[in-house]
């Protein structure tokens, strides 16, 4: 299975990234493959309202979403 781990707090350290990293394990030791999309510090740019996001052709703001939209819908499961 295919799982994209997305996680958002800026904390690299804290208690939200320390499950993250025991899902992440656990997930890789019984086979799974695991992409982590790092939110928190990825070059991303507010929704401006233009409805193109794959709605109408692709998205206006060139950031980080699009390599993340591409991950998140090929993924099998989303955490």
């Amino acid at each position: 299975m295919r799982i994209v781990v997305l996680e958002g707090s800026p904390n690299k350290k804290g208690s939200s990234n320390l499950l993250a990293d025991e899902f992440i394990r656990g997930a890789k030791e019984a086979g799974h493959i695991i992409e982590v999309i790092d939110a928190a510090h990825a070059n991303l740019h507010p929704c401006t309202g233009y409805v193109h996001c794959g709605y109408e052709g692709t998205c206006v703001q060139k950031d980080d979403m699009e390599l993340f939209q591409k991950q998140i819908l090929s993924a099998d499961m989303l955490v």
